[in-house]
């Protein structure tokens, strides 16, 4: 597999484990095996599970693994453009506010899912999830033979492949066991992700509800004038919600595959292994350390490829010679083919040191380009919003500061905002409602005092 470019998908939920074994041959992807065990994973799965792996030989490929949706908080974060540069630094100021995990080790990623040239603002794809759930469901996969080199929620690489499959603004519904997950796409990038489980009293009034709270990013009339799409397979209990929703044309993939693939319920599998194949795969959230991943340097390669020339070239000239020489030449291909090893060893060495200088330089860069105005605005959101309280989307323009969440008492966040030196003209901009957590779902809007520029 070191010269070929495969990929595996793996899809965890809590209806099992998928696998998709996923390569290219002229310019099509080929799906090449699958499997699919259903939970629990008993020692006759696990087996399964081990031949699959050893029969694929899928030990150099690279492997992206979907957790189950209950493992990650998805937020996203509208933010000025030039804080791309800086984007893990910015996220990490107000990280703690997206999520309730307090006094629990995390960890988080972000990724930029859409840019507006004209606002001149970006939109921030953030998957957290705590460091302990992670640690069990990774060692979990090591023990069935899998070593992931990504954790990522399954709405990342399903965004991936579905960028290209849909209109410039539609919502795409994502089945995955028992629950749905509904994306929002604009211009062909994912800018909303919300959750559905199967256990709602009334599915068809939390589809329209979830539906409805998408109108910070999409049209509130959503569900008439944008294109619907599905994808995945969806549990029985929202085919009445999702009414006469086409499925998604999935013949556009350029796909081949086996007879009895089912393209719909592999669907999350399916993508994961083809974000594996992309170089640079957008969005790309992966919350493994990076100690753990296996990530061969394209660069780290080209000594390994000038070595195996060097000794067929010095194969072909011994052959061409007498018996007598045949000795020394072996000993000259020996001493080549180790100095090439050492060769290739210290340029690996070299790839990692630049990579760790280029990671603190970009550090350094961005305590030099920060903007201040908006990073004091996020701090003092941060201070004054009380426990109880999450932001999920925030967004800073001219001189207003927009944001929505959900709280315990949403109605008294509007006097410690205003009684703050640096916002005035504090309103909610939508009415209060409630979601499916019993929280209280707000929109505020506020102007940003000149106390904030200083």
């Amino acid at each position: 597999m070191l010269f070929t470019k495969h990929a595996l998908g793996a899809d965890w939920s809590e209806e099992g484990l998928k696998l998709v074994v996923l390569g290219r041959r002229f310019r099509r992807l080929v799906v090449f095996d699958f499997l699919h065990v259903s939970a629990p994973l008993t020692k006759e799965g696990k087996a399964k599970v081990g031949e699959f792996l050893k029969k694929n030989h899928v030990a150099e490929a690279r492997v992206v693994a979907c957790l189950p949706r209950e493992t990650f908080f998805i937020r996203f974060l509208d933010l000025p453009g030039e804080a791309e540069s800086q984007l893990a630094r910015v996220v990490g100021y107000q990280v703690d506010t997206l999520h309730p995990f307090h006094n629990t080790p995390i960890r988080w990623d972000s990724a930029v899912v859409a840019k507006d040239a004209k606002t001149k603002q970006i939109r921030v794809m953030i998957a957290i999830a705590e460091q302990s759930v992670l640690d069990r469901q990774s060692q979990a996969l090591k023990d069935l033979g899998i070593r992931p080199d990504s954790l990522t929620p399954a709405a990342a690489p399903v965004a991936g492949l579905l960028g290209s499959l849909l209109p410039e603004m539609a919502l795409a519904v994502l089945g995955r066991g028992s629950k749905i997950e509904l994306l929002g796409f604009r211009q062909g990038s994912l800018v909303a992700a919300r959750e559905l489980a199967s256990d709602d009293a009334n599915p068809a009034q939390q589809f329209e509800r979830e539906l409805h709270s998408l109108g910070s990013v999409l049209p509130p009339e959503a569900s008439k004038t944008i294109p619907s799409f599905i994808c995945g397979a969806i549990p029985e209990v929202f085919s009445e919600a999702l009414g006469e929703t086409k499925r998604l044309p999935l013949l556009k993939l350029a796909l081949s595959a086996p007879p009895k693939f089912d393209a719909e319920i592999m669907f999350p599998a399916l993508a994961a292994a083809c974000s594996g194949l992309r170089r640079r795969p957008s969005p790309s959230l992966n919350l493994l350390p990076l100690e753990s991943r296996l990530r061969p340097s394209r660069w780290g390669r080209v000594p390994i490829y000038a070595a195996g020339a060097s000794a067929a070239l010095l194969g072909l000239t011994l052959l061409a010679h007498g018996l007598i020489e045949t000795a020394l030449y072996g000993r000259a291909l020996d001493r080549q083919i180790h100095n090439l090893r050492s060769q290739a060893e210290a340029v690996q060495q070299q790839d990692a040191q630049v990579a760790h200088l280029s990671e603190r330089a970009v550090l350094l860069e961005s305590l030099r380009a920060q903007t201040w105005q908006k990073l004091q605005i996020m701090r003092e959101l941060t201070n004054l919003l009380p426990d109880g309280t999450w932001i999920q989307d925030l967004q800073v323009g001219q001189g207003t500061v927009e944001f929505s969440g959900s709280s315990n008492r949403a109605a008294e966040l509007i006097q410690p905002l205003e009684n703050s030196p640096y916002f005035s003209q504090v309103e909610f901009a939508s009415p209060i409602t409630r979601g499916s957590d019993n929280k209280e779902v707000f929109r505020i809007r506020m102007r940003a005092g000149k106390t904030a520029v200083h």
